[in-house]
């Protein structure tokens, strides 16, 4: 069996399957056996604190990276918008006229 290599991560999927065996672990037998506003929030809490564990340099580079695929989006949606606004529908018709004259 080949180890593992330092610089090789865990993937997303093993890491969520560990948070949610750790979150099973942490309040077996609480969801069903009280269901007092107490014991609600102790579940509410264990689990946001358990989804929320890992390295806080990977969560802040995952939230960048969100953030930049985001902002990226908008900006090709806006220009697309701006496009379409200044020359209408007449710049498709033209690259499908082009297109087909290469081909031909």
């Amino acid at each position: 069996m080949a180890k593992k290599k330092k610089g090789e991560q865990e993937s997303k999927k093993n890491q969520q399957k560990k948070k949610d065996k750790m979150l099973e672990d942490k309040t077996f037998g609480m969801k069903n056996k009280n269901k007092s506003k107490k014991v609600q929030s102790y579940i509410k809490s264990v689990s946001t604190s358990i989804m929320n564990s890992g390295d806080p340099k990977q969560r802040k580079l995952d939230e960048q990276r969100r953030k930049t695929k985001a902002d990226a989006k908008a900006r090709k949606k806006a220009a697309d918008e701006e496009r379409n606004a200044l020359f209408g529908v007449s710049i498709y018709y033209d690259q499908e006229y082009l297109y087909k004259e290469l081909l031909d």
